[in-house]
């Protein structure tokens, strides 16, 4: 394999080639400056060298130059040498570069799984701020917080379909829902499959919940629907919490109307009493 090094037409510039290969790139590939590379290339080609020589060579100032070598003698790359009563540099072998590549994808490994674990909440933040009405979707139970909190700040009647997946939501979030709703003064109407209704009319009472019964057979979906304001909102528990919030005045005014519809239906073929049956979320 033919190897060519020269110098380019700027001459403090340093090229070598193997099958094309530029080395002061692959230097700045595997982390280092530009600085950086042209000091350590320099040394290689000429060994032993003050900051001032450097400096000249590559034509840099001195301040920069004396910068860069200390990052690289703290990387390893280079080693500080007394020439009398000056202080020089060396380079040292090629192999430093491996490790500082290694750490380099140590750090870009970790940057990425950061990343990755927390897309979801900067997706809920870009969402929450930037979209337009219309359909939005969240994650997570951060996601189900906000539409929560969306469904405090309309400060109107609650309405939801239970699903029976919601077993695998946050307990101390729902709680603390419930208690700020309360707090609020905004009622709230569900339909539930009945095995989730072991809680008294008087508990029910006390979270403003009037709950219609429904036979577990009848809806065993993972999405929950919320109905409040001028937004519908569907909750999937099959699939983490994703959310996906529909901010229409229209779709809501059906979504409830479809609601008490379902809710008078539901209570006349299941012989439910006519009081309010209450109970807490």
């Amino acid at each position: 394999m033919d190897k060519i090094c020269r110098n380019g037409v700027d001459k403090h510039r340093f090229f070598c080639y193997n099958r094309g290969m530029d080395i002061e790139s692959l230097l700045t590939q595997t982390g280092l400056s530009e600085v950086q590379a042209k000091i350590y290339l320099y040394l290689i080609k000429h060994g032993q060298s003050t900051p001032t020589e450097i400096a000249t060579g590559i034509d840099e100032n001195r301040t920069t130059v004396y910068s860069a070598a200390e990052k690289l003698e703290k990387l390893g790359i280079i080693t500080q040498k007394d020439r009398g009563k000056i202080s020089a540099y060396i380079p040292n072998h090629p192999s430093a570069l491996e490790s500082i590549a290694e750490k380099r994808l140590r750090k870009v490994a970790r940057q990425a799984k950061n990343l990755e674990s927390n897309l979801p909440s900067l997706i809920n933040y870009y969402n929450e701020h930037q979209s337009t009405p219309g359909a939005t979707t969240f994650y997570g139970q951060e996601g189900i917080e906000l539409i929560r909190e969306k469904a405090l700040a309309a400060k109107q009647t609650y309405y939801f379909i239970r699903s029976r997946y919601d077993e695998t939501a946050d307990k101390d979030s729902l709680e603390r829902f419930k208690k700020a709703r309360v707090n609020a003064k905004i009622e709230s109407e569900d339909i539930t499959p009945s095995e989730f209704t072991t809680n008294t009319n008087k508990d029910a009472q006390k979270w403003l919940l009037e709950r219609t019964l429904l036979p577990p057979s009848e809806y065993d979906s993972p999405i929950e629907i919320d109905i409040f304001g001028d937004n519908v909102a569907f909750v999937n528990y099959a699939k983490n919490g994703m959310s996906t919030l529909i901010e229409s005045p229209e779709i809501a005014d059906a979504m409830r109307q479809v609601f008490l519809f379902a809710k008078k239906y539901i209570r006349k073929a299941t012989n439910q009493s006519n009081l309010d049956q209450k109970d807490k979320n």
